[in-house]
Parts: structure tokens; sequence; C-alpha cells
């Protein structure tokens, strides 16, 4: 299995540090050192983060589509840290995908000018989508227990400048499921590491446990589970940093705090130390003793 295999690995620091986990000989302990992580990137994001995004007034489009993408991988990271058990691996793996694919989906808006006009119009098309099944489903069913009058009255009030909008972003598709008009293996294409990586090598394990099936728990021990779940929450650190970054470039977060990417990564890294003095090390080599 891939992710006992990645979780051999030594993880090691090496800027001068001397902080070195031996990953593979106790999956529990990695487990746990990024668990760790995970919840320091919570607690910098609750102090140095929220409360200044929540505060700007006026968001553009674009930054009230990323705010909303932050906030749903921000939830779900709180929820990540509410199961601090490998027993729960299932929903851990589930949480790890989504938060992934928040940080794809907030580097996307990063590098697209026109992600929050494209965004939404694609929430209104969905909208629209949805309504249109329901009442499909009562006409072809009209006994069924399914109240669809709300749902004709909005596609009856919307649906016309609905569909306007989406021949003038995509006169070609007749069906848009994501602003790009890309599916998610095409839209991580180019964006580099942690997100190819990520995504070739672990992003079929986690959507093992999103889907029914028993190819996720077929043959699986207890230590191969706790190294696994130590995959996940790799991912979930790796893309939650990630996300952050933007966070402090996009909101210029930086300009408040200087040393706030450094923070970003001196929380990962602390988490690994096995003393108060390696604590202190990695403190020194981010400049921020």
């Amino acid at each position: 299995m891939a992710a006992q295999a990645n979780t051999r690995r030594i993880l090691r620091y090496n800027a001068g540090v001397g902080v070195t986990t031996q990953a593979g000989e106790n999956p529990i302990a990695y487990t746990n050192h990024m668990f760790a992580a995970l919840r320091n990137l919570r607690n910098l994001e609750e102090v140095d983060v929220r409360n200044v995004i929540a505060g700007v007034l006026k968001p553009t489009p674009r930054e009230r589509l990323l705010t909303l993408n932050y906030h749903r991988a921000a939830f779900n990271v709180e929820t990540v840290l509410a199961l601090p058990n490998t027993q729960h691996f299932q929903a851990i793996a589930m949480l790890a995908r989504a938060i992934f694919e928040d940080a794809v989906e907030i580097k996307l808006i990063n590098l697209n000018a026109d992600a929050g006009a494209k965004a939404d119009v694609l929430t209104r098309i969905e909208k629209l989508r949805a309504a249109e099944q329901v009442v499909e489903f009562k006409t072809m069913h009209p006994d069924a227990d399914v109240f669809s009058k709300v749902y004709e009255d909005y596609i009856a009030a919307n649906a016309g400048a609905i569909r306007a909008e989406k021949v003038r972003f995509w006169p070609g598709p007749s069906n848009v499921n994501h602003w790009l008009n890309k599916k998610l293996g095409s839209r991580i294409e180019g964006l580099g590491e942690p997100y190819e990586r990520i995504y070739e090598v672990h992003y079929a394990q986690l959507s093992w446990y999103s889907h029914s099936g028993i190819t996720g728990v077929s043959n699986i021990d207890g230590e191969m589970l706790a190294a696994f779940v130590g995959i996940c929450y790799q991912i979930a650190v790796e893309s939650y940093m990630q996300i952050l970054e933007i966070l402090v470039n996009e909101f210029r977060l930086y300009i408040t705090d200087p040393k706030l990417k450094d923070k970003i990564q001196y929380a990962k890294f602390v988490a690994f130390a096995r003393s108060q003095r390696e604590a202190d090390a990695v403190m020194r080599v981010h400049g921020l003793d």
C-alpha cells in the first residue's frame, strides 16, 4: 500500500536543526506528529488570520470566493481535529481529501483573475440544475412526496438569465461542472508541488473512503491503518499550509506580520521536535526567536 510505503521514509528537517523522525519504525508516532502539526496550524490561523480576513470590508467577488473556500477548509480542519483516533480513519480520509480539494480550488483562484465572476455564475447554474432535477422527478412521479413549487418558481424567475450567463462564459459545452470547465486531474496539471504529488500518489486512496466498496479496508492491519491516518494528516497539513500562504499573499497579511509565512512553516516542523531544545532550534531557523 502506497500510504504505508510513504510513511516508512524518514522525515528530516535538515536546516541545521537536527529534528529527525523515524516515521517508518513507528507509524503511530508519525501520525501523532502530523496531528500536532495540523493543530498548530489551526491555532495559528485562528490567532493571526481569521479575524483579519473577517474584517475585510466590501470584499471583491474574488476575495469573497477565496474567503468562502478558506472557511470550508477551516471547518474541515476543525472536524479532523475533533477525530483524534485512527478508528475514525474513513472520516479522516474523506476530510483530508476535502481539504486538499479546497487547497486546489484556492490555488486556482489565486492563478485566475476571472475566477470570482465565473464561480459566481457556476453557482447559479448548479442551483438551476438541481431545481430542474427536482421538478423533472416530480413530473415523472406526480404522487411522490416531493414539494416542487418553490423549485418551479425559482426556475420561472431565473432560468433565462442564468442560461444567458452560461452562454456568455461557456458557449460550447452543454454541461459545465467547474468554472474552469476541466476535471480535477486536468485542473491540477502544472500546479507543481505538493498538488501534483498528492493527487498522483494519494488521491485514489482517499477516494476509496468516499465511495462504496471494500478496496480501502480489504487486507489492512492496525499498523497499516495507523500509517494511512498519518498520511491523511500529512495531506491535510500540506494542503492547509498552501491555503494559509495564499491567504497571506492575497490579503497582504505580510504587511502587518512580515514573519507570518515563517510562522506557518514553524507550526509544522516544531511538531516534530522531541525537546524544548529542538523546538528552540526550529524557531531560530525561521527567525522567530
